[in-house]
This record gives C-alpha cells, sequence and structure tokens, in this order.
C-alpha cells in the first residue's frame, strides 16, 4: 500500500519499547544516518537526544554512498542507577529496486491473499532483505510513464539505487514491458541504472486481451527474462524470444494450471525467487 503524500517513503520505523524506561534513554548512532520524530520529517533529532518509552522513531539513511556490514547502527542506550544497556539495530543502503505488478483487479492493498501470486514473491524477496514495491497494472501507462516509473526514478537518481528487477503477471507482465520502455526513454536516467532482471508470468499485452493477446516481446534492456506461460487456456501467454521460456503445459507438476491459477504456484514462484536473487543484490 502506499504511504500518504505527505510521508517520506523511504524511511524506517523503529519502536522505542522498554517495560523499564530507565532513569534516562539516548540514541547515538554511527553512519549516514538521520533520526526524525515523524515520518515527515518535521523535527530531526541531535546525535545523543533523550527520547521516551514508547516513542517511534523514524530513521533515513543520508547518502549517496552504500555501506557495508554494520557501518550505519543506529544505537539505544538505557541508563537505570549504575547500570547501562545498549540495544543496536544496523541499517544498509539499498542498491536494488524490485517491481512487482499484479494483473487485472490485483491490488497490493491486499497483500496476504493467497491468490495474489505475483504479490507473494514480492513478499518473498521482502523477507529476504530487497526493497520491493508493488503496483496495479494501471499504475504504469502505455508510454511506461506513471507510479512504478516515479518510484524507481526516486531511487535511481535520489537513492543511488544501481540496480532495478521487474516483475509482472497477465496484464502486469504487458506493463512490465511498458514500464522497462518508459525507464530506457528517461533521459535522466541514462546509464545510471541496470535493468538485472525481468519476468512474466502467463504475460498479457496490457490492456488488451482479444486484439492482440500474449506480451511476445522482450523487455527493452533487460539482461535477463523469465517467460513462465501455459497453453491450456483460452487467455494465456506465449514464448518470447531470447527469453528463459517456461511452458508449463509441458510440464508434470504444472501441466493443469490455467491463467487464474499459474502465478499461485509454488514452483513458478520458487523459480522467480531463485533466477531473480542469482543475479540481484539487495
Amino acid at each position: 500500500m502506499e504511504p500518504p503524500e505527505s510521508d517520506d517513503n523511504d524511511l524506517v520505523r523503529v519502536d522505542v519499547n522498554l517495560a523499564s524506561s530507565g532513569n534516562s534513554l539516548q540514541v547515538t548512532w554511527t553512519g549516514p544516518l538521520a533520526v526524525y520524530t515523524s515520518p515527515t520529517k518535521t523535527i530531526q533529532l541531535a546525535f545523543g537526544a533523550a527520547v521516551t518509552a514508547d516513542q517511534h522513531l523514524w530513521v533515513e539513511y543520508a547518502s549517496q554512498t552504500h555501506t557495508l556490514g554494520n557501518s550505519a547502527e543506529l544505537t539505544l542506550t538505557a541508563i537505570e542507577g549504575a547500570v547501562a544497556v545498549t540495544d543496536t539495530v544496523a541499517f544498509h543502503s539499498f542498491q536494488s529496486m524490485v517491481i512487482a505488478i499484479g494483473g487485472n483487479t490485483q491490488n497490493p492493498a491486499n497483500f496476504g491473499d493467497p491468490r495474489l501470486g505475483i504479490f507473494t514473491v514480492g513478499g518473498t524477496l521482502y523477507q529476504r532483505g530487497y526493497d520491493v514495491q508493488l503496483f496495479r497494472h494501471d499504475q504504469v501507462s502505455t508510454s511506461g510513464q506513471g507510479a512504478a516509473l516515479n518510484e524507481v526514478a526516486s531511487g535511481v537518481l535520489s537513492r543511488h539505487v544501481n540496480f532495478v528487477a521487474i516483475l509482472g503477471y497477465s496484464w502486469g507482465g504487458g506493463a512490465t514491458y511498458q514500464l522497462a520502455a518508459g525507464l530506457n526513454a528517461n533521459a535522466q536516467l541514462t546509464g545510471k541504472y541496470e535493468l538485472k532482471y525481468t519476468a512474466y508470468v502467463d504475460g498479457i499485452r496490457h490492456d488488451s486481451i482479444f486484439s492482440v493477446g500474449a506480451e511476445r516481446r522482450l523487455p527493452v534492456l533487460t539482461q535477463y527474462h523469465d517467460n513462465i506461460y501455459q497453453r491450456r487456456d483460452w487467455l494465456r501467454g506465449d514464448s518470447v524470444a531470447g527469453a528463459n521460456n517456461l511452458n508449463v503445459t509441458k510440464t508434470s507438476w504444472g501441466k493443469s494450471l490455467v491463467h487464474t491459477t499459474i502465478d499461485d504456484h509454488s514452483t513458478v514462484q520458487q523459480t522467480l525467487v531463485n533466477n531473480l536473487t542469482t543475479r540481484l543484490v539487495a
């Protein structure tokens, strides 16, 4: 779900949650971190500032240079009498961004529904440490413009994201092609990112079912493309020249899959996760 427009969506919320607040609580940090009291960044805390139990903090990685290991850490120190205890959270910057685009009627607001397989894949990647953004197919226009492109551009131009992956199901497959083309046409992004991985799951040309059908075009500038499709249903994908094509109808495990079930199958989802993670660092 998209955050309110007034909020900065690259902040991480950290909660101060102590059974005993002690005599004092303070936050310190190492590395290029900025700490705020709200997601609107109205008040920025100074290094060593006092905080209260149950307070919400909002942390921003404030550098264009990527950190390695635990070189950016936020530390909470609680002092009670002569005893001081600390708790530390390590932060790292994202070098990559993953865009997952749903099919017709699929909404990221319904994340967690097992029938939204491409978003399930996004959730798995998120749990593995990737910066994953979920979008409806209509958030990508025929020229590739829209909320998804804006998010990628923000990451590349403002947060030093180097690598991008895009995957989509059904119309989201067609939208994947359009987004890749839109990114390539954006002069501000030229030479500043690599499209390391793309995927269609039963990809359909965006906003076209009967007149055009399957999305058979390879995404512009992609370095590797998975094309997983079925040929059992009337609404179906097809092979893509230059892609790693997998027709599940010809497999023992996927021969009964149709358009509405292919993205929910565990083997399809695991194939996407495995192939993306071997080609894309977080």
